[in-house]
């Protein structure tokens, strides 16, 4: 016992060590952070679990797991711009021109001039209202070596595999030595550039439209002639609204969580590593994901957030003109990357990069040993971006999302819902731990339960409640996986069976969703299931390790699999007269996966998803967990959005994209609150962004989940929260009642002051510091916020 204790000792030591480093080097150099302690928002209850050796070691990583294949960093460049000045390109002319800088007058419209240079295909447009005008290339380029400056120099950049080589290549405007041969259209061109040694060809077509520019390479347009060289991805244009250093003023926007934005700054070298990420999460059919295994069985990194919706953006407020990007083609292959000064290059610069073939490890025996291959069959997509340009008052990250929000409406992508406060209660029902013999269940939230709750809130003015019921099914959340029919835990029966809560609930107002996790597949408690199982393209199943308590390792379901139980349970629901489903899982991941040889991409898993959500829609009152962006238009409501950005340390500021964007046509409901490290300032968030509160709520006490994979659930119990769930609804519900049904018309900061205005006349503003504020004939005392009414 003693060398237990002393373990668990060490092992704490050197986590706060680790800790502290780390926080140090990622925050050290940082501005000072808002410390938030001001009763701006309901108090919510800590528990504190006990900190028992077993749970402390269910939180942790194995020891000894296989590190990932090593990487070549891209080579660093020295930065010296002592050696050149300004590059004095104009970014304001006031009229028309034949020529501008090297690019030729080709098409206009009645916002934007189009300006093309047939050496590398480089665009240049001019807005017509303020003469602001935006560059696609570098001219002259400082601080690079012969191949960063050629891509600098180039409309588009292809990546290329040669041979059995793992190694990725380049080919741009100039390596390579292309040949280009360019037809102009009515509103811009076409080009094909062909790689004579490469035997590759592809067309890029560039058109004007009446909001900005789109760029596309069609896929069947790109030709490989030579079975030794194949094409392993694009970047279209990666340079459009560049800047070097910091000689402009502005940012660059990332999609990352709720958005956030990049300034156009000098770093002065801090920064080493770009912003790059996959839009729809990580492909975990052909990346190999790992955790750090500094530790014996923990991970001491959150996960960062995903990208929910391809978009992308570059403001530069000194010339009052900007532009969204929105890729509309290939983004389930797609990465957004984004390269603050000093990361690589001294320029700021934000793109998308495009996909068509990856590298992965191949295992070369059932125990040992594995060899990188490349992927056989390119991705199946074609190229499309869309760059919206937005000016003057509108250049900003809020016009930005203003013009998403259009787009989505006017391609039918959204359409707005009524919208409507309600608290989000969500329960939990049962899970399990391991016992002598068998695995015991844990019943925290019955049936009989869930129906008290739900009186003694509407009895305290609670009366809009929409609730998720997590882990009802037998055996309980994580044994229970996958759900394939109606069939509730018995030990969640008491008073009231399943069918009544849900009928004695639809009598009281209140909308009870059933979840179904439809990704997840428990091969521990499924049985001989494994044809259900995805592969990975290294024909290997994909493990989740989730080092839980009880379960170490999920699996994913085949999309088939998905599909084929999600129908037949439909069947099961709508038998037993349930009409509102919450679908989780499938709604934020995608995977390429192999099946009897032969590759799939995500395009295809997306097909099936996308599929029967359809059909779920169509059928019941539907719920998505998170969705991403191309399964918006199914969900009534969406809940846990994002309220915040990863929080990288080259980032200058988290702005609320998607609530900016879809405030007044989605519900939308946030994060749980319980788990929320500082009340304070996230309460302030949801006031700002417009999301309903939202709750995981048991009513039992937690610690009983200790030795389950719900571990994770550490303060949920009812009564200690039934308080706090009425103060949220009566301030939130009043701030609401001035908001409904309007959209957000503005998004200003200045300081820790934030200013939202919406269509209807409301503003609302909001102090994140702890000292009273005064702002446009307001006072607005710390941590708090004030609405007032704009006569």
């Amino acid at each position: 016992m003693k060398t237990v204790k002393f373990r668990t000792i060490l092992k704490g030591i050197l986590f706060l060590t680790f800790a502290g480093i780390f926080l140090y080097v990622v925050f050290g150099s940082e501005s000072e952070s808002i410390e938030v302690s001001s009763p701006g928002a309901p108090p919510v209850p800590t528990e504190t679990p006990a900190e028992t050796e077993e749970e402390v070691e269910g939180d942790m990583v194995e020891e000894g797991e296989e590190s990932p294949p090593i990487v070549e960093e891209p080579e660093q460049i020295e930065i010296d711009d002592s050696e050149d000045g300004p590059e004095n390109r104009e970014i304001l002319i006031d009229e028309k021109q034949n020529e501008i800088d090297g690019h030729q007058y080709l098409v206009e419209n009645n916002q934007l001039e189009l300006y093309v240079k047939e050496e590398n295909l480089s665009i240049l447009i001019r807005n017509k209202s303020n003469g602001a005008v935006m560059y696609s290339t570098v001219d002259q380029t400082v601080g690079s070596n012969e191949e960063w400056a050629n891509f600098t120099q180039s409309s588009v950049v292809m990546e290329y595999l040669v041979g059995t080589n793992i190694v990725t290549y380049r080919a741009d405007m100039y390596t390579g030595n292309p040949e280009k041969s360019i037809e102009y259209t009515e509103n811009g061109f076409e080009a094909t550039i062909f790689y004579p040694e490469l035997e590759i060809s592809y067309v890029l077509k560039v058109s004007l439209t009446d909001e900005g520019i789109v760029a596309e390479i069609p896929q069947d347009q790109i030709l490989e002639e030579n079975d030794r060289f194949k094409v392993g991805g694009f970047y279209v244009y990666p340079f459009l609204g560049y800047s070097k250093l910091g000689e402009r003023d502005g940012y660059m926007f990332i999609p990352d969580g709720s958005g956030a934005l990049i300034h156009l700054k000098d770093n002065e070298g801090k920064y080493k590593q770009p912003y790059s990420k996959m839009v729809y999460g990580s492909n975990v059919g052909v990346d190999d994901p790992y955790v750090l295994s500094l530790f014996n069985r923990m991970n001491p990194f959150n996960e960062p957030e995903d990208i929910l919706a391809p978009v992308f953006g570059m403001v530069q407020t000194d010339s009052e003109m900007g532009y969204l990007g929105i890729i509309e083609e290939g983004q389930y292959h797609a990465m957004v990357e984004a390269y603050p000064s000093g990361a690589i290059l001294p320029y700021n610069w934000v793109t998308a990069k495009f996909i068509y073939r990856q590298v992965y490890n191949q295992p070369t025996s059932q125990d040992s040993g594995t060899m990188v291959v490349r992927q056989r069959m390119m991705n199946n997509f074609d190229i499309r971006v869309r760059y919206d340009f937005v000016s003057e008052d509108n250049a900003t990250y809020f016009g930005l999302a203003e013009n998403y929000r259009n787009y989505l409406l006017h391609n039918d992508m959204i359409a707005a819902k009524e919208e409507e406060f309600k608290a989000r209660i969500d329960l939990f029902g049962v899970d399990v731990e391991d016992g002598l013999l068998f695995k015991n269940k844990v019943s925290m939230t019955t049936f009989g339960q869930a129906n008290k709750i739900f009186n003694e809130l509407q009895a305290s003015g609670v009366d809009n409640i929409l609730s998720i019921y997590k882990g009802w099914q037998n055996r309980g959340y994580y044994a229970g996986l996958p759900i394939r029919s109606f069939n509730p835990d018995s030990t969640l029966t008491d008073d009231y069976q399943l069918n009544e809560l849900v009928e004695a609930s639809n009598e009281q107002g209140i909308e009870l969703f059933l979840y179904q996790d439809a990704l997840r597949i428990n091969l521990e408690e499924s049985g001989n299931n494994r044809s259900s199982v995805m592969r990975k393209f290294n024909k290997r199943q994909h493990n989740e390790n989730v080092y839980g308590n009880v379960y170490n390792t999920f699996h994913f379901l085949h999309p088939e699999a998905t599909v084929d139980i999600l129908k037949s349970v439909k069947d099961d629901y709508q038998s037993n007269q349930i009409h509102e489903v919450a679908l989780g899982g499938i709604t934020n991941q995608l995977f390429s996966y192999s099946e009897r040889n032969k590759e799939h991409d995500r395009i295809t898993t997306k097909q099936y998803y996308e599929s029967i959500i359809s059909e779920y829609a169509d059928s019941f009152q539907l719920i998505l967990d998170q969705p991403f962006s191309y399964l918006w238009g199914y969900t009534e409501k969406m809940v846990d959005v994002p309220s915040q950005s990863s929080g990288y340390v080259f980032t200058d500021e988290d702005i609320p994209f998607i609530a900016l964007t879809l405030k007044g046509i989605v519900p939308m409901y946030s994060e749980y609150i319980n788990f929320q490290a500082n009340q304070d300032f996230f309460f302030l968030q949801l006031v700002e962004q417009g999301l309903n509160p939202s709750f995981y709520i048991t009513y039992e006490d937690p610690a009983s989940l200790k030795n389950t994979n719900s571990s994770h659930i550490y303060s949920s119990q009812f009564e200690l929260y039934e308080e706090v769930i009425t103060d949220y609804y009566e301030q939130l519900g009043a701030v609401f009642e001035q908001t409904k049904g309007a959209l957000i018309s503005n998004h200003e900061r200045e300081g820790n002051l934030t200013k939202v205005t919406y269509d209807n006349g409301i503003i609302i503003y909001l102090n994140y510091s702890d000292e009273v504020q005064n702002y446009e004939g307001h006072t607005i005392e710390g941590l708090s916020y004030k609405v007032v009414h704009d006569e």
